[in-house]
């Protein structure tokens, strides 16, 4: 499966690459083709170290998706509308997964509801309707996803309208050890997921804790 990641220069971006690009062709978006081409170059060096195949490439974002089945949303919520204006063309049937959460600080990290209810709602409205969004992954520590060889432990959030789409993502969510998928409910309960995120910054930054994630037993 070839796996476009919008915003895959960042942190939860690298992570997610590295974790897939063993058993997917993975392509790194961004607004500037040589910013993308430079992470792609380092994610394939970071899994080069460990003898570890792979195929990453980078380009700008409109070519990412036109040649991608899925197509991972991982930019900062005031860039998402662009962003999506900027690949309208190219998008026709893939699977989308919004991990944009909208949020701000102000002495301490607040989740910052759009008038629609989340961001996966105000995505919803901007995409075609033969595009199948998902949003997931809110509570994963970018930093350990980073990291190649360490595993995760923690479960995956999913909200999502198409069980196909949803059953798409519980996949790739498996195929990163020690995470598990776990479906949330409707599209229409993002804002949950989304709130998670600042509410996990804020209990690292207030109790000094690194890296956290959530775990339902």
């Amino acid at each position: 499966m070839k796996i476009a990641i919008l915003g895959g220069t960042g942190s939860i971006g690298q992570g997610l690459a590295v974790r897939w690009a063993l058993n997917h062709d993975i392509i790194i978006g961004s607004r500037q083709c040589e910013k993308a081409e430079s992470a792609a170059n380092e994610y394939t060096n970071v899994l080069k170290k460990f003898d570890m195949a792979c195929n990453i490439s980078g380009c700008i974002n409109p070519d990412a998706v036109g040649q991608a089945d899925v197509v991972v949303l991982s930019v900062p919520y005031e860039h998402v509308i662009s962003t999506i204006e900027s690949i309208q063309a190219d998008l026709k049937d893939q699977i989308v997964v919004s991990i944009v959460v909208p949020m701000k600080k102000d002495g301490y990290f607040k989740y910052d509801q759009p008038a629609a209810g989340s961001a996966a709602m105000v995505i919803k409205s901007a995409l075609p309707e033969s595009v199948k969004l998902v949003s997931a992954f809110h509570s994963v520590s970018a930093k350990k996803l980073c990291k190649i060889k360490e595993k995760l432990d923690m479960d995956v959030f999913i909200c999502g309208d198409d069980e196909h789409a949803n059953q798409v993502v519980c996949d790739l969510v498996r195929e990163i050890p020690k995470l598990r998928p776990l479906i949330a409910g409707p599209l229409e309960a993002s804002s949950m997921l989304e709130s998670l995120t600042p509410l996990l910054i804020n209990l690292a930054v207030f109790n000094k804790i690194k890296h956290l994630g959530i775990k339902c037993e």
